[in-house]
């Protein structure tokens, strides 16, 4: 709740700051002062006690004491945001349909307000639910056919991303679909939803439909697998209740649950085996997972050509850790090209740029369009070794294998390759004690 807290009153202080530190202005003894808008409105948050409700109550008591004030549409999306954290329906839906009005492209609101009509279904409320569900995978479509991807993730985790949203909304409308008896629609979406995405709520609600038109099958088939993806993942899905649900419909075909356990065994194993074939794609398996020295990596270049890094041993390696995203990184690298010049005539010195790139494919174009001329290669698991875990990092391997530098970030205060140069040149002087 303090977090909460202090972000609507950062919020507000960065709104309101201008009025402050201002002379007050002289008036008539015989004229009221008129209340200031900006002190009123820190006066309303700062009152509050630290209660995110009262908090609410101040905002919506300020909003009708200044109507026209211009801060209107920030405070009433603060006031949305503290209504659904407090799980205040009647105010997350009247706020958040403001916010549709004024911009139905807001997909995490439409989404909302799908769920909180759906909670509360008053007279009315299923049928605006359905509206805004339209309307949210009409949004959602179009925002994954115009979306770029962004330049820190593999098209493989893009694609990941994209189907878990397919998943998430046509998951949402089906189940409205559902509640308002339209089952065949609501059994195209949910189908939808569970091709793309193996959610268990999909599952559950295609099993609840089967069990509805009689399809005791159907209905077991959805329930197992609704019940295995739910142990493994982060739905708030009941397994409990799930799980007797799965037992009485057994039951009441087979006469026991003889042959169940087996079944809800087979069933995982098949998740798994497609759990562990999806990840697969996503991150690319370690071609040097098991190894324990590091000079024993042999790590891939762009070009696609491996570096033993065996061939290396006896020599200064010195290591910088970096990726195309990373903004510190790109005043960095200059200067360690800078170093690598510097040493370019001593064969026992040996520099390495290690992108930690997920998007491999971003990495030449990178490199091209910034003219850097740097001996690159991937990491291919390098970094977890040496558990870098911040960009840039530099790490200085001596000639007997061992660490004997590692700083993590860039310094701006200091000449990065006269230190830099310091440090090989300590590595070697403690190489040949």
């Amino acid at each position: 709740m303090k977090n909460s807290i202090i972000a609507i009153l950062l919020f507000l202080t960065v709104i309101i700051s201008p009025a402050f530190g201002q002379t007050a202005p002289v008036v008539q003894e015989t004229r009221p002062a008129e209340a200031d808008p900006e002190l009123e409105l820190r006066r309303a948050i700062e009152s509050s006690g630290g209660s995110e409700t009262q908090i609410i109550i101040n905002l919506e008591d300020y909003l009708r004491r200044f109507p026209q004030t211009s801060r209107r549409t920030e405070i009433e999306i603060n006031i949305y945001k503290l209504s659904l954290k407090v799980r205040d329906r009647e105010r997350t839906i009247a706020y958040g349909t403001k916010i549709v009005e004024a911009d139905d492209d807001n997909i995490d609101v439409l989404m909302n307000l799908v769920s909180t009509l759906r909670e509360r279904r008053a007279d009315g409320d299923l049928g605006r639910a359905i509206q805004y569900a339209d309307l949210l995978i009409k949004r959602f479509e179009g925002v994954v056919a115009s979306s770029l991807k962004p330049r820190r993730i593999s098209p493989a985790q893009w694609e990941e991303r994209k189907r878990k949203g397919i998943a998430s909304v046509y998951l949402l409308r089906g189940r409205v679909h559902a509640d308002l008896n339209n089952d065949e629609k609501a059994k195209a979406d949910l189908e939808k939803s569970f091709d793309a995405g193996r959610l268990a709520g999909a599952a559950l609600s295609l099993g609840e439909l089967a069990e509805k038109r009689r399809d005791v099958d159907g209905a077991i088939d959805y329930y197992r697998q609704a019940f295995v993806i739910a142990l493994d993942g982060d739905e708030e899905i009941d397994t409990g209740a799930l799980r007797k649900k799965l037992g009485l419909i057994y039951r009441s075909k087979n006469g026991s649950e003889t042959g169940l356990g087996d079944q809800i065994l087979k069933a995982w194993d098949k998740y798994s085996r497609e759990k562990d074939e999806r990840e697969a794609k996503l991150q690319p398996p370690n071609p040097n997972a098991g190894i324990s020295d590091p000079l024993n990596y042999k790590l891939t270049r762009p070009n696609g050509s491996v570096l033993d890094l065996n061939s290396l041993r006896g020599k200064t390696i010195v290591m910088n850790f970096w990726a195309t995203w990373c903004g510190p990184c790109l005043t960095e690298l200059p200067l360690f090209a800078l170093t690598i010049e510097k040493y370019r005539k001593d064969p026992d010195v040996v520099f390495l740029a290690i992108t930690t790139d997920e998007d491999r494919e971003q990495v030449n174009p990178f490199l091209k369009d910034r003219k850097f001329n740097l001996p690159v290669a991937f990491a291919d698991g390098i970094n977890d070794y040496f558990n870098v875990s911040s960009i840039p990092t530099t790490i200085i391997i001596d000639p007997q294998g061992r660490i004997s530098y590692r700083q993590a970030g860039y310094n701006p205060g200091e000449d990065f390759v006269e230190s830099l140069s310091e440090k090989i040149e300590s590595s070697r002087k403690l190489s040949t004690k």
